[in-house]
C-alpha cells in the first residue's frame, strides 16, 4: 500500500535530516540556482513558503528579485489561501507552528496570479515525484484548475530519491532545484507559452 510506503519514506527522510549538517547562508545556493533558471525571466510572481526545521529556505530570493511580487500561503481550514507580501506585512504562527502571513496586514492574491511556485517537500525524485508531510495542502494548492504556474520543488541533494511513492492526488514538480543539480520533469515547462 502507497499510504505505508510513503510513511517510511518519511521516517527515514527525518532520520538522515539529523545526520545532515545546516550549512550557514544555504538560502544563497538555491536563489543562485533559481535564479540561473531560463524561466525566472518569465516569472513575475512567485510562491514562496516559510521554511520549517532543516527545509531549504527560499525567503532570500525577496531581496534578491526585488522587481518580483512574492505571496506565501497561510492554512485556513484544509486548504492554503495566498497572500501577498508587503511593507507593512506582519507574520504569525499557524496551527502547524509555521510562521504564515496575518491575514490583517497582507494583501490577498488568487492562484491563477502565481507564475512560479517554489514548494518544500520532505523528498523529492528526479522525475518531480513529491512528498509532503502527508496533509495534502500543497497537493490540493497546486492541483486547483485555476493554478496554471510552474511547480519548482526546493531540497538538498540529500532528499533527492530514486522514486517517490505516489497516489492519484499528488501532484508532481515540473523541476526539483537542489544546491548543485536542477531536474526537469516536463510538463508545465513545455506549455509555457501557452500560459497568460
Amino acid at each position: 500500500m502507497r499510504t505505508a510506503e510513503k510513511q517510511r519514506l518519511r521516517e527515514q527522510i527525518k532520520m538522515i535530516s539529523k545526520e545532515s549538517p545546516l550549512i550557514s547562508g544555504s538560502g544563497a545556493l538555491f536563489v543562485k540556482s533559481l535564479l540561473r533558471l531560463d524561466l525566472w525571466k518569465d516569472s513575475s510572481t512567485i510562491l514562496l513558503y516559510s521554511p520549517i526545521e532543516w527545509e531549504a529556505d527560499p525567503r532570500e530570493l525577496i531581496k534578491a528579485a526585488p522587481e518580483c511580487s512574492f505571496l506565501f500561503p497561510r492554512v485556513a481550514g484544509d486548504h492554503l489561501e495566498i497572500h501577498r507580501i508587503g511593507p507593512r506585512s506582519r507574520w504569525t504562527t499557524g496551527p502547524y507552528g509555521i510562521s504564515e502571513p496575518d491575514p490583517g496586514s497582507w494583501h490577498p492574491a488568487s492562484l491563477s496570479e502565481i507564475d512560479l511556485a517554489v514548494v518544500p517537500g520532505l523528498a523529492f525524485d528526479p522525475n518531480g515525484g513529491r512528498l509532503g508531510r502527508g496533509k495534502g495542502f500543497y497537493d490540493r494548492l497546486l492541483g486547483h484548475p485555476e493554478f496554471r504556474g510552474v511547480k519548482a520543488g526546493l531540497a538538498w541533494d540529500w532528499q533527492i530519491v530514486a522514486e517517490v511513492p505516489s497516489d492519484i492526488n499528488d501532484i508532481s514538480m515540473d523541476l526539483v532545484v537542489t544546491p548543485g543539480t536542477i531536474h526537469q520533469s516536463g510538463s508545465t515547462l513545455d506549455k509555457l507559452g501557452e500560459r497568460g
